[in-house]
């Protein structure tokens, strides 16, 4: 097959080496992606069996798919999702294996968890009793302890069997077993549960392991970095050290996603001593400029050397007397960059949608968002792909009430939603029970609502659309928001009823607990987005604001120190290589706390060994900087 895009011979090289286990270590900005999917274009040109190519995002998956769409049936020939998607997909295939007679329902949300803690924890009478002893502060701390055990314990693979082993805390053990017997008993599980139940599928029928062996000629792994101990392990245990032919693609300065238990120590060391992976290097950079991968490895020193750097760029330090001056400056840089229309580091005409600006948290935006609006640039935050959350009240109601329709035995969301309505609590989860006892007249329609939805959810668009059309709602911002988020709802279902023959009102709501349905089209105006929201993506000029000390690195980082803080640092390389040519990062030597006070701020400590000279007191002026 012919190759679409260009390739370098080192790029050429690694997309046709022979088959087997292959490890590319890609530096930032050398065309990992570009590689993983030529490669996948050569492995099927090999075979006529499907390729499994593995992600970290919906994103990421969307972006492999596009660039191999010329190919013919490549949905058929290829399966391309998260590793989550991936074991729904095989749940989906195999849940009578595990006991379940049908799919069971995923619990994403962290609030709906952490009432089933709290459930579990009444069902631990031997706890219960001290757990009611305890302030309102201390049992929330307790209830956040109890999640993060249980999700540390899937993590590891570690189930309900072999939890005694792990802890000689029999509370937390009968907590524990509790929490999955809750879940159990509402055709239900959490998001961790979807690796840990297909890990112990492969592990406990071989012959579901060697179907899935049998049906992939190749994986290939995007982003390896992000490895965690669960999703490498359930690869292993289906390759069960007789499949070899796969591709893992990454860079160990980019592993930022350690509070999920990632680290690129999966990708860089254990498969290439499980697999006896090949190790090839990919250091040809096509993105960044000189300046700002300088800057990078000025960051980390030991990041690799990248060769072939065609632009120079512009990397500049900034302090600013405070936040609100910050972003002042910030706004008026951008309308002089803008301004220029042209430039030779630039390829095409230089607009708001090359510009991105980051920051470690989400509230640092504010001062930068009203800046923006009073100068009239157009801009847009990137959200975190993933579920919908809904604003106004009866659309919450309404997907309370969804849950219920589509499993009669979520009691948990049948409980939250006897609240909604201000009832009291029916120990039947039956909704046609409860229209005629609601009095709110808006209330009961959306119950109506939901109860007119046909489970093959072939009225489902017509129903909704109805439904807005004779709505009556005095609160004029409760209207508002509700508008916009049955809006918001017929994206998610327009994305996903494409994408299937067969819809349903259960793989709906399974699709957009995994992030599936969430729009992926492109917005207008500068981009703001956290570090960890734009991963994956690039711009031609990124600014990157609050670069104090304890605010980045955060100041929780700071205090724990060791490997949070090295964390850190990674989340900031990554942060500098998201730019593809100019790079401005600003610091506010005063920040007003939100108590009203002003605290003195002192550079960020991962700064402090950049060269003098690139501290510039602030200006407003734009020139060309080298």
């Amino acid at each position: 097959m012919s190759h679409p895009i260009p390739l370098s011979e080192q790029q050429r090289s690694i997309v046709n080496a022979q088959n087997g286990a292959l490890y590319v270590k890609a530096s930032a900005g050398s065309g990992k992606t570009r590689v993983l999917t030529e490669r996948i274009r050569v492995l099927l040109s090999r075979s006529n069996r499907k390729i499994l190519a593995l992600t970290f995002t919906n994103k990421a998956g969307k972006e492999i798919q596009d660039r191999l769409a010329d190919i013919e049936d490549i949905e058929q020939r290829t399966f391309v999702g998260t590793f989550h998607g991936f074991c729904q997909s095989v749940l989906e295939n195999h849940r009578h294996l595990l006991g379940y007679a049908e799919m069971p329902h995923i619990f994403e949300d962290e609030s709906d968890r952490l009432e089933l803690i709290e459930q579990a924890i009444q069902l631990t009478p031997s706890y219960a009793a001290s757990y009611r002893k305890q302030d309102k502060k201390q049992q929330r701390d307790f209830r956040y302890r109890a999640l993060n055990f249980i999700a540390n314990m899937k993590l590891r693979l570690i189930n309900e069997a072999d939890i005694a082993a792990q802890t000689e805390n029999e509370n937390i053990i009968l907590l524990y077993c509790s929490y999955q017997d809750i879940l159990k008993s509402q055709n239900a599980i959490d998001f961790d549960d979807l690796l840990l139940k297909v890990y112990g599928l492969f592990n406990d029928y071989p012959k579901i392991a060697a179907l899935y062996r049998r049906s992939f000629f190749a994986v290939c792994v995007d982003e390896a970095q992000d490895l965690n101990n669960a999703q490498y392990n359930l690869l292993k245990a289906m390759a069960n050290g007789e499949f070899r032919n796969i591709l893992m693609v990454g860079d160990p300065n980019q592993s930022i996603f350690h509070f999920n238990g990632s680290s690129p120590d999966y990708m860089d060391k254990e498969f290439v001593k499980d697999f006896q992976a090949t190790i090839i290097e990919l250091t040809e950079n096509y993105r960044s400029s000189k300046a700002i991968l300088q800057a990078a490895q000025n960051l980390i020193p030991d990041a690799d050397q990248v060769e072939h750097i065609v632009k120079q760029g512009i990397f500049k330090l900034y302090k600013t007397k405070d936040e609100n001056r910050e972003a002042q400056w910030l706004a008026q840089k951008i309308q002089q960059i803008v301004g220029l229309e042209k430039h030779d580091d630039i390829e095409g005409e230089l607009s708001y949608e090359k510009i991105a600006v980051l920051a470690r948290n989400k509230y640092l935006f504010k001062p930068l968002e009203e800046a923006l609006e009073t100068t009239g640039i157009p801009h847009y935050y990137k959200m975190t792909p993933g579920a919908l959350k809904f604003e106004s009240s009866l659309m919450q109601i309404f997907d309370l009430a969804l849950r219920i329709k589509i499993n009669s035995q979520d009691e948990l969301h049948w409980r939250r939603l006897l609240v909604a309505l201000s009832l009291g609590y029916e120990g039947d989860v039956d909704l046609s029970n409860v229209v005629e006892k609601i009095e709110d007249t808006n209330k009961k329609v959306i119950i109506e609502l939901v109860l007119s939805l046909a489970d093959d959810s072939a009225n489902f668009k017509r129903q909704l659309e109805s439904y807005k059309e004779n709505v009556t709602l005095e609160d004029s911002d409760e209207k508002n928001m509700l508008f916009g988020d049955i809006n918001e709802l017929l994206i998610h279902w327009h994305n996903y009823a494409k994408t299937t023959d067969n819809t349903s009102l259960h793989q709906f709501k399974n699709a957009m607990a995994l992030g599936q349905t969430a729009p992926l089209s492109q917005h207008s105006g500068v981009t703001l987005s956290t570090v960890h929201t734009m991963k994956g993506q690039e711009f031609d000029i990124v600014f990157i604001i609050g670069m104090d000390d304890e605010t980045f690195p955060d100041y929780r980082a700071v205090r724990s120190g060791g490997i949070e803080l090295t964390q850190e640092k990674n989340n900031l390389y990554v942060a500098f290589t998201r730019s593809k040519r100019w790079l401005f990062v600003t610091w506010p030597e005063n920040r007003t706390m939100p108590w009203g006070d002003t605290k003195r701020r002192e550079i960020s400590r991962f700064l402090k060994n950049f060269p003098p000279t690139e501290v510039q007191e602030e200006s407003i002026g734009f020139c060309r900087e080298n």
